[in-house]
């Protein structure tokens, strides 16, 4: 059984924060990174307790938001930039994918730090006419590739979006989102240990869930808050300027779209 997690920092129970915690400029950053990497550590825990093989975890957060001498001994870590556009998530068979520490997308109004990929430029995305954030393009990346979503973990509004796409996923609620700054976490401790339940509970179900594939042309549009951004972004190939804010990126597939947006 091989397990990948794909991290994030927002998520995570006692972080709160942009200025102060999820910018690598911040003055408890280091202390947000202990607490993730923490939490990823129960994720293993609970993994290898269930059956799994191999873990792979990636290191999605911009900056990176994990300490590697803290990391679990039986994980490896993907970190780093540049990172390939597929995540290594093409890159083997995976059997599950955990979305860790997770956050809802931009203007969720009790999503604690929610976003869509960049918390300073991105306004929105839809992909086919509905909005999407970081979540759902994860979902249907992993199953294109024929690999379940089986474990969420952050705020409520968090877990509430990935059960939009799955349904049956097992879902880690580490706080409330009160709003885009506040929210009420349970402790860091007992976070830990319902990741790791969680996590014991999901690879068991791997074989419950299925893959979610978006079959079908795509077609993405991203809202900046910047018309510079727009600009920029749609002097790439095969993106196109809507009006000042607005690029279009069309695919034959949910495969090639992704192509030409992460190309």
């Amino acid at each position: 059984m091989r397990i990948y997690i794909m991290t994030d920092l927002e998520g995570v129970a006692g972080v709160v924060d942009f200025e102060s915690q999820a910018y690598d400029t911040g003055k408890y950053y280091e202390k947000a990174k202990e607490l993730l990497t923490e939490e990823i550590n129960a994720a293993v825990d609970g993994a290898m307790r269930a059956g799994a093989t191999e873990v792979l975890v990636c290191d999605s957060h911009g900056p990176g938001g994990i300490i590697p001498e803290m990391l679990h001994p039986s994980a490896k870590l993907l970190h780093g930039r540049p990172i390939g556009k597929f995540w290594e998530i093409d890159s083997s068979k995976w059997d599950g994918l955990f979305l860790l520490a997770h956050h809802s997308m931009n203007g969720t109004p009790d999503g604690n730090l929610n976003h869509t990929y960049s918390s300073k430029a991105i306004v929105k995305m839809l992909l086919n006419g509905s909005p999407i954030g970081e979540i759902g393009m994860n979902i249907y990346l992993a199953g294109w590739f024929g690999i379940p979503a089986v474990l969420v973990t952050g705020d409520e509004a968090a877990c509430r979006e990935a059960r939009q796409y799955v349904p049956a996923i097992e879902a880690v609620s580490v706080k409330k989102g009160i709003n885009r700054t506040t929210a009420i976490s349970i402790s860091p401790v007992k976070a830990r240990e319902k990741i790791k339940e969680g996590a014991y509970r999901a690879t068991q179900r791997i074989k419950e869930i299925a893959p979610i594939k978006l079959e079908g042309p795509c077609e993405l549009v991203i809202e900046y808050i910047s018309s510079a951004s727009a600009f920029a972004h749609s002097q790439s190939p095969y993106v196109e300027l809507i009006d000042g804010r607005n690029i279009r990126i069309k695919g034959k597939d949910f495969l090639e779209m992704w192509e030409i947006w992460r190309g």
